[in-house]
């Protein structure tokens, strides 16, 4: 069952989602294995070269894969990347890939919380969103929630922040951490008092759709 909502680490992790950048010079996602569970997007960093539309179809093909749970990582980023313009285009097409395939989304977000929270209220999708990898403030996080979203946090967290987290919304990742999940697992329940174990697989079941 998945625990691991993000992560880099290469095949096999049975217990986690390989996230996949998909670029228009990157064969990245031709290694994708049958049995692994995957997230495919358009990292907003990589932006830039995403004019051509059968990219786009390229990755609604590929998400569509039964073993792909999730778009992503898809993001604003207002310190690198294309213009506002180009990453607001391309976030969009990644909305619209979700809703149509009915999985959620994976969000990579760089001082961008307001534009996400302005995003999901303008666009009302009925798919989970998840910020992954959030480090912000309390306040950051308490807008991100009540517009919908589920935060994700990996080794480098604040625990002001969790500590105020609603336990339904928490998810965990490793990213590009060589820490063990279960070793993030163990910080954060620390700093919220309990077991999140079990909670976060749940949280991660409901959050990809899965039923039993």
């Amino acid at each position: 069952m998945i625990i691991d909502i993000h992560t880099h680490r290469p095949y096999p992790q049975p217990e986690g989602i390989i996230s996949k950048a998909l670029r228009p010079d990157s064969a990245e996602t031709s290694e994708m294995k049958t049995f692994q569970l995957y997230s495919v997007g358009m990292h907003p960093w990589d932006t830039q070269d995403t004019e051509d539309a059968g990219l786009f179809a390229r990755l609604e093909e590929i998400a569509a894969q039964p073993n792909v749970a999730a778009i992503g990582e898809c993001g604003i980023d207002l310190l690198r990347g294309a213009p506002m313009f180009r990453q607001l285009l391309v976030f969009r097409r990644h909305v619209e890939i979700s809703e149509k395939l009915r999985k959620p989304l994976i969000i990579h977000d760089v001082r961008a919380d307001d534009i996400i929270c302005g995003l999901r209220r303008d666009m009302k999708p009925t798919q989970p969103w998840c910020i992954h990898g959030f480090r912000g403030k309390p306040a950051a996080a308490m807008a991100l929630i009540r517009s919908g979203c589920h935060i994700s946090f990996g080794e480098k967290f604040n625990p002001d922040t969790l500590s105020a987290m609603p336990t339904e919304r928490i998810l965990a990742e490793t990213d590009e951490s060589t820490l063990p999940v279960e070793t993030i697992i163990a910080r954060l329940s620390e700093v919220k008092d309990m077991d999140l174990t079990e909670i976060i697989r749940n949280n991660s079941k409901k959050f990809c759709n899965f039923v039993s």
